[in-house]
């Protein structure tokens, strides 16, 4: 090989590694962000979970005794709102022992969830309670809330109990009914509502 030869080998080698620098150096930037990125998603997942749990901490306490029960047996969020929202209402038989992976009440709330129950209740029948009066009387202060909004600017009375009553499929009278009283509504029956709707989105 000539002497210029080697020298176009030299020059090309080093704009090779010169270019390859570069591209990387254009790359790391996007990386980062790409790192940041994702990074601020988990915190804000974190974030939302323990505001969930916070809810919910302060809800428990207000609803039935069988929903408290479940509460401390399970020990877990989203173990509790499975149980709620796969059997509230019902009755459920707990197996003396874990069945197998294949029984349909295994399926349905996880090998975990079943083995606490089964550890604390085998054997025996627990009601799933509904929770139902918690949500009637936060559906009861949203419609007094509502009521005194369209008050506010200027409906009448007659017209804003129709507007509410066709709103929540109620009749006027009632709508009436609800406007005499004052619901007490628990800390965190938002987390209830949540709950009640993803299981009716989900029938």
């Amino acid at each position: 090989m000539c002497a210029n030869s080697r020298g176009f080998s030299a020059r090309g080698s080093a704009a090779l590694a010169w270019r390859a620098s570069g591209r990387s150096r254009l790359l790391q930037p996007r990386q980062s962000h790409a790192g940041q990125e994702n990074s601020q998603s988990q915190e804000a997942k974190a974030s939302q979970k323990a505001e969930e749990l916070a809810l919910w901490q302060e809800l428990v306490p207000a609803l039935p005794e069988g929903a408290r029960l479940l509460w401390r047996i399970l020990d877990n969020l989203g173990q509790f709102k499975r149980v709620l929202a796969e059997f509230g209402g019902l009755s459920l038989r707990i197996p003396a022992a874990l069945p197998p992976a294949n029984h349909p009440l295994r399926r349905r709330l996880g090998a975990g969830c079943l083995a606490k129950l089964v550890a604390a209740l085998g054997g025996t029948e627990l009601y799933v309670p509904s929770c139902q009066g918690v949500l009637c009387r936060l559906r009861q202060r949203e419609i007094i809330s509502a009521f005194s909004r369209a008050a506010s600017k200027g409906q009448s009375s007659v017209s804003a109990v129709a507007m509410l009553a066709g709103r929540y499929g109620l009749s006027d009278r009632r709508i009436w009914q609800i406007l005499k009283t004052s619901p007490q509504v628990p800390k965190g029956a938002e987390a209830l509502r949540c709950l009640a709707e993803d299981r009716a989105s989900q029938a």
